[in-house]
């Protein structure tokens, strides 16, 4: 006898609340929905409707797999970034609702019509793509590992966005020419090795430790984006994301180079998670 929807997403989330981390509610629909191929509002309103064996045993292993802390987003294949759908698995960060402010930060920003962007970290490709897109933008994204440009260009074509973003591999701005750009976007590793215990298992276990991770100190990603674009033409916006420590140490970071704090923006938590920087002065070296 066929299960139903019902009694599928009923057991789901009895098996979720069990997890020993937080789980959604909506999970369980989420994820049925991913295996039916139906929206997560098709669950609740076509409940009664019976499940083939073959569906019914790939949702229970999605469940077993959601309660080791596989992120729902792994899982389901995709996350939802600035209203549009990106591919996503564990060769990437899944993309953060903070994030999102860095979009905002840059689209009140005076730039020229159709600005050329650099996206150092572009890992997903989120960022390069939207700001292509909401901006009408051409775009460059950036990435040390060819695993995650591959889920970009993915994502590339996901959007239709060939015409208008390109992948390079490249280790942050090393080796680029950065005269062309007229703004630079970073969301770069900023996280501590001291701060490895401090994150969820769904953190720590799953996403990518390249990205997540700044080498020796949770500041050292940051200051070799000040030292590397250091030949940006002045004027030109670099707009980072930085860690929950970061706006303490603006300053410090900032002190004795080429580049002057313009603005940050807080997240939800109303912590200082953005920041907009800018060439202080030309460079006199060219």
């Amino acid at each position: 006898m066929a299960v139903s929807i019902r009694e599928l997403d009923e057991f789901g989330r009895r098996q979720l609340a069990t997890a020993t981390f937080e789980v959604s509610p909506r999970e369980s629909a989420l994820l049925l929905a991913h295996v039916l191929g139906l929206t997560e509002s098709q669950i609740l309103s076509r409940d009664r409707e019976g499940v083939d064996r073959g569906s019914a045993d790939r949702f229970h292993s999605l469940i077993r797999r959601r309660l080791t802390g596989e992120p729902v987003a792994y899982l389901i294949g995709q996350k939802e970034f600035y209203g549009r759908s990106f591919a996503v698995d564990s060769r990437v960060l899944i993309p953060r609702p903070e994030t999102e402010h860095l979009i905002e930060e840059v689209l009140a920003l005076d730039l020229p019509p159709r600005p050329r962007v650099l996206d150092l970290g572009t890992g997903s490709g989120c960022l390069a793509i939207t700001l292509a897109l909401e901006l009408n933008a051409r775009a460059v994204g950036v990435d040390v590992s060819s695993a995650a440009l591959a889920v970009a260009a993915a994502n590339i074509r996901r959007h239709r966005t060939g015409d208008r973003v390109r992948l390079v591999a490249a280790d942050l701005a090393a080796g680029l020419d950065l005269q062309p750009f007229d703004l630079v976007v970073s969301n770069p590793p900023y996280i501590g090795g001291d701060e490895a215990e401090s994150l969820s298992q769904e953190v720590s276990r799953f996403e990518p430790a390249t990205a997540l991770f700044a080498p020796r100190s949770s500041d050292a990603m940051i200051a070799r984006l000040f030292d590397e674009l250091d030949e940006l033409q002045a004027g030109v916006p670099l707009v980072i994301e930085m860690g929950y420590l970061h706006g303490e140490r603006l300053d410090n970071l900032l002190a004795g180079g080429r580049f002057t704090l313009c603005n940050t923006k807080r997240d939800y938590a109303g912590v200082e998670r953005i920041a907009v920087v800018e060439q202080r002065r030309a460079n006199t070296s060219r």
